[in-house]
């Protein structure tokens, strides 16, 4: 390594460290991890790169479009939303303000959907995604059964868009159809899926009271379930039997310490085999069950 090629390389350390202490004082944990991030993404190249191979901080802007993205960072604005980025199960997603953030404890509903519908790749089976957002968790699905068909429904036009995006992005607007509205009520009767698939929102009005900066950036109604955080969940579970195929699985997840009420809900409105698990956390996060025959 040249002395100009050490004094670059010490730059972007002292960049990075500058940048991580910054964050730490604000209370932002992670800190090193989302300096890096945000240089991989304005270097575009890998962590690995990132240090081993020689970049250029003032004359190619990097350092300056550091410095901003890092002031709005600090202004507790979601790191996803800056680098119009968020990672989720095998695919990188397209995310701005119009959706929420994919978060890593739903790759546990796409984990168990995978365990039944993803053994035979060559299956083809329809489901349906409550509360699409930008598309993450149908994408999963489709990405990872070659025949599967799915309608993406959200309330939000705008979010659609954003999922419409990301269909585009893997090429799989082929395979999907995206849908407005408000839960079952735009669907015709006889319309059934093999299997439905939903994250709703499940913050009670005590839970908003107390969340992080972050999520008071993200689209309220994909967060907010009501007093008690259940209010979809009800409308859902009610509504998802006349949907499904005889056996077609309804696959749920849901907010910590609420997989006791929603599998009661299941049982009292007639599903069965209605199972749990838990992410890695131990929090139980997802409820699965299955229609009667």
């Amino acid at each position: 390594m040249s002395c100009s090629d050490k004094v670059k390389h010490r730059e972007l350390l002292e960049l990075i460290a500058w940048g991580r202490g910054e964050l730490s004082r604000a209370g932002i944990e992670e800190a090193q991890e989302e300096c890096e991030r945000i240089l991989m993404k304005l270097f575009g190249c890998p962590r690995s790169a990132l240090y081993l191979e020689e970049h250029e901080l003032a004359s190619s802007g990097v350092r300056e479009r550091f410095l901003k993205l890092l002031e709005k960072r600090l202004q507790r604005i979601p790191l996803a939303y800056l680098l119009k980025e968020a990672d989720f199960w095998k695919e990188t997603l397209f995310v701005d303000e119009r959706c929420l953030i994919p978060r890593p404890e739903t790759e546990i509903l796409v984990e168990q959907v995978l365990k039944v519908f993803g053994k035979n790749t060559e299956k083809k089976f329809s489901f349906l995604d409550i509360g699409t957002g930008s598309g993450a968790i149908a994408i999963a699905i489709l990405q990872a059964c070659g025949k599967a068909v799915g309608t993406l429904l959200d309330v939000s036009r705008d979010a659609l868009e954003v999922a419409r995006e990301n269909l585009n992005r893997y090429a799989l607007e082929d395979r999907a159809r995206l849908v407005q509205g408000d839960l079952f009520e735009v669907f015709k009767k006889d319309e059934k899926w093999e299997l439905i698939v939903s994250n709703p929102p499940y913050l009670s009005a005590e839970d908003w009271k107390e969340v992080q900066e972050e999520l008071k950036f993200e689209p309220r109604e994909a967060l907010d379930g009501g007093e008690d955080g259940l209010d979809l969940y009800r409308k859902i579970i009610a509504g998802a039997k006349e949907h499904l195929i005889p056996r077609g699985v309804l696959a749920l997840e849901v907010g910590q310490g609420q997989a006791d009420k929603v599998s009661k809900w299941l049982q009292t409105a007639g599903y069965d085999n209605i199972q749990r698990f838990n992410d890695h956390l131990q929090v139980q996060r997802v409820v699965t069950a299955q229609r009667h025959s």
